[in-house]
């Protein structure tokens, strides 16, 4: 089995490449990524690995044909709701049509499945809560959630058109080990570490009350998603599935959490609330149990803990 893995040393796609060599050692993993938000530490041994951008046509076709990888995981990205407001036709060119580059040499080397990383964003608040994908019509806030949707119908018209079978899993606010808290994808939960354990690096903020609330999804659950995505032998022809642990909790209650168990007391910032950003998240995950077998693997609480350690392990380092 050959692989290709975008964004292979971000936070999501570092994690993912661990794991997948642990189940699948004989895969040929190829990766790559321009480390605009990756990092070089985090590239794992045993991989082919490129550096440049997805947007590049010519270094994605040389992958592509020298490869012919089998199954292609999408996880480059430009993030950041903020960032994707300030510099919308920079964002669009890697998130869209650097999605659509991918897409074209996937259907044209015959990829089994392309896998890509969608986002809750899409949703823009979702009316219905726990969020279903069929009850809630999805309605960008920002340029990056359209982004997303943009790839979503791009996946989907490839899979009606050319009948290359893609899948769309929409993540919910993903944190784990991993996740630096000056990573432009990084969670509360990671920030308020970061600040705590490395305060000469980053000031701990809060934007808005704390009364908002997030479906926080540790980076396990969605690399077993990823992998059951892979696996499950039925087409999915461009269908969308929430990925998260289907639990939500406030951003007040995330900072008790923290001083608790880091012993800390974390000091935040008031800032107003950001421009783009939604209240509530709260995924309905019983589409993606149905459909592949999808069960989060960490609860919260675990997740939570396990990040805690991260982040101390790294201050002996």
């Amino acid at each position: 089995m050959k692989i290709l893995v975008t964004g292979i040393t971000g936070f999501i796609g570092t994690n993912f490449a661990k794991q997948f060599r642990v189940q699948f050692p004989e895969a040929e993993i190829i990766g790559i990524d321009d480390f605009s938000t990756g990092r070089r530490d985090a590239l794992i041994d045993n991989v082919t690995f490129y550096e440049g951008s997805i947007t590049d046509k010519a270094l994605v076709a040389k992958i592509f044909s020298t490869h012919k990888p089998h199954y292609v995981f999408h996880f480059a990205a430009i993030p950041r709701v903020s960032y994707s407001v300030k510099y919308p036709t920079e964002t669009t060119d890697t998130n869209v049509t650097g999605t659509v580059n991918l897409l074209t040499l996937a259907q044209n080397y015959g990829v089994k499945r392309f896998i890509f990383s969608s986002s809750s964003s899409v949703y823009g608040g979702a009316k219905i809560l726990p969020t279903k994908e069929n009850e809630n019509i999805p309605n960008p806030k920002s340029p990056y959630a359209a982004q997303k949707l943009c790839d979503e119908i791009f996946c989907k018209l490839f899979s009606e058109l050319f009948g290359l079978d893609t899948v769309c899993l929409r993540y919910f606010n993903v944190f784990g080990p991993g996740q630096h808290g000056e990573s432009p994808y990084s969670t509360v939960v990671s920030a308020w570490l970061e600040a705590l354990y490395f305060p000469q690096k980053k000031r701990a903020f809060i934007e808005g009350d704390g009364t908002q609330s997030r479906d926080f999804c540790y980076v396990d659950n969605v690399v077993s998603a990823n992998i059951l995505a892979m696996q499950a032998p039925k087409p999915f022809k461009g269908e969308v599935f929430n990925i998260a642990y289907g639990e939500r909790i406030t951003l007040n209650e995330i900072k008790e959490l923290v001083e608790k168990y880091a012993g800390k007391k974390l000091e935040l910032e008031q800032r107003p609330t950001r421009m783009g950003d939604v209240v509530h998240t709260h995924a309905d995950i019983s589409k993606a149990k149905e459909w592949f077998g999808y069960e989060p693997r960490m609860n919260f609480a675990d997740g939570f803990k396990e990040t805690v350690k991260w982040f101390e392990e790294r201050t002996k380092k």
